[in-house]
């Protein structure tokens, strides 16, 4: 084997909305010389036009996948995806659902030169099987949340999960509370928190044109807006602070935003546009609602966090266990008055925006992946 490779199996998809810890390990790992295959989690041509991003999935499977310089990313299709629906939870569809692909999933992996890599890396347990269909020196798994305190979570997929820590070289994971969950197994684990794309978050970016109409000051939330966000507390923030503009970005599953003038919902946004819009705001928010789902929110290492920071933006948070680890410059609040106070501090006196970006600096992608490979090595 002449070049060095790596096979990727992660639940998101190359082109997503959502650009997570392994989209920029994949990318950082490319830059360190490496060929790599990026394949998700698979699709059922039962629903595929559930959403627009079940499209852009199928998209990438019936092209073949996509090729840029040093990656091929593809995602598979099968008759009977592993999913939280009868028949679809079963333990043999999570363990077998690649015999049912069409093209076959391993032979076409096979065939694009990835039969035999330098490791292959996880960061879900649904494909575990590639650790027995392809030759590998090293396997890693890398566990960025609580698996288990997400409602798609079954109990087939958190066996594998267990599995797949007790029979992997090397277990990372984002938070320092997931390090000891492995533990917890009889397991070694390191720790390997989440990073920023420092060098594009920090420069100058222009006025996205949404913001020539939206009032100052601009407090910004960019991600998922699901069942952990908290509504009740930016509904009420919108109300108390009618003077501050609350813009969200991200795909909004369940709409519970209640008709405030000054609630701004921007939908999703380019990863790439992300910058010029926290460059445009004036306070970064991360409002997770802790109390309902603390058994998923206490292990979120916050990739946004680091992103906010780079844009030298002040962050106020809700608190939570890993949050209150980092020892990063953000504001945690546990109650509605506490956030609303440190809303208001920051907006009114923050500090330089170099503060913030010193702290984000420490967290480039590139020094993650360095010490991801140096484990590997090992």
């Amino acid at each position: 084997m002449s070049a060095k490779k790596i096979l990727m199996a992660c639940s998101n998809s190359w082109t997503s909305t959502f650009q997570v810890g392994s989209h920029h390990l994949a990318r950082e790992f490319i830059k360190l010389g490496y060929e790599v295959a990026f394949l998700t989690d698979p699709i059922s041509p039962f629903h595929l036009l559930q959403s627009e991003g079940l499209k852009e999935r199928f998209s990438i499977y019936s092209k073949g996948g996509i090729q840029e310089q040093g990656l091929w990313a593809y995602v598979p299709g099968t008759l009977f995806p592993p999913h939280r629906k009868p028949l679809l939870s079963s333990e043999w569809v999570h363990r077998h659902w690649h015999h049912l692909t069409f093209p076959n999933v391993v032979k076409k992996v096979k065939e694009m030169g990835f039969g035999e890599v330098d490791f292959i890396y996880f960061d879900t347990p649904i494909q575990s099987f590639w650790k027995d269909k392809i030759k590998a020196k090293k396997t890693v798994f890398r566990i960025a949340d609580n698996h288990a305190g997400f409602k798609k979570a079954t109990t087939a997929s958190l066996k594998l999960e267990k599995e797949l820590i007790k029979n992997v070289d090397l277990v990372v994971c984002s938070a320092k509370n997931l390090v000891e969950k492995v533990k917890d197994l009889g397991c070694k684990a390191e720790h390997l928190p989440n990073g920023v794309l420092f060098s594009q978050f920090m420069k100058e970016a222009p006025l996205p044109e949404e913001f020539r109409t939206i009032p100052q000051p601009i407090a910004i939330y960019v991600g998922a807006i699901e069942y952990w966000f908290d509504y009740d507390l930016i509904n009420k923030l919108a109300e108390d602070l009618p003077q501050v503009s609350f813009v969200l970005i991200g795909p909004v599953k369940e709409n519970h935003f209640e008709n405030k003038k000054n609630i701004y919902l921007l939908g999703p946004k380019p990863y790439s546009l992300i910058p010029s819009y926290l460059k445009s705001a004036n306070v970064g928010m991360i409002p997770f609602n802790v109390n309902r789902f603390a058994k998923l929110i206490h292990h979120v290492n916050p990739l946004k966090l680091y992103e906010y920071m780079a844009s030298g933006l002040p962050v106020v948070a809700t608190s939570w266990q890993e949050l209150e680890t980092i020892d990063s410059p953000a504001l945690l609040s546990r109650t509605y008055l506490e956030f609303k106070t440190n809303l208001l501090k920051a907006l009114k006196n923050p500090k330089p925006k170099q503060f913030y970006q010193s702290f984000a600096a420490k967290h480039d992608w590139s020094s993650t992946a360095q010490q991801l490979i140096e484990w590997i090595n090992l």
